[in-house]
């Protein structure tokens, strides 16, 4: 029973010493999976720069944009996309902290392709890290 406490302690402390804390949108044009992905990428960016995710206080929005869809002919055929994911934080209309990664998928559907793209957003990224000095800094 105290290792249940304990571990609950130490999960919620990080949140409860956090400054700040932000929600997270995702677009419901992202499938499911990725969409997971993106939300555990970017939570795992924000807890790692001190802030907290929940409801509440600024939003980090992300917006995905498909700038190139390729469909390669044949039995096993393969879906190619590029997408520019943008992610902003905005107070009044006014955008405070926003950066974009360009982002690159390949699978046997859209959703596998979308999947793939979403993997490549890394937490420990200078871009990721420049995104939350900046996004700190505004807050």
């Amino acid at each position: 029973m105290m290792k249940k406490w304990f571990l609950l302690a130490a999960m919620l402390l990080p949140v409860a010493l956090s400054a700040q804390t932000l929600s997270l949108k995702v677009p419901e044009t992202v499938p499911e999976a990725a969409r997971e992905v993106l939300v555990q990428r970017f939570t795992q960016m924000l807890q790692g720069a001190g802030l907290s995710v929940g409801e509440g206080g600024e939003t980090l929005f992300l917006e995905a944009t498909v700038t190139d869809r390729v469909q390669t002919p044949g039995s096993s055929s393969q879906t190619a996309l590029s997408i520019d994911l943008r992610a902003f934080v905005s107070r009044g209309g006014e955008v405070l902290a926003e950066n974009t990664w360009p982002l690159k998928g390949v699978g046997a559907d859209e959703a596998d392709a979308w999947l793939r793209a979403a993997k490549q957003v890394l937490p420990r990224s200078k871009a990721a890290q420049a995104f939350l000095e900046e996004v700190k800094s505004k807050l």
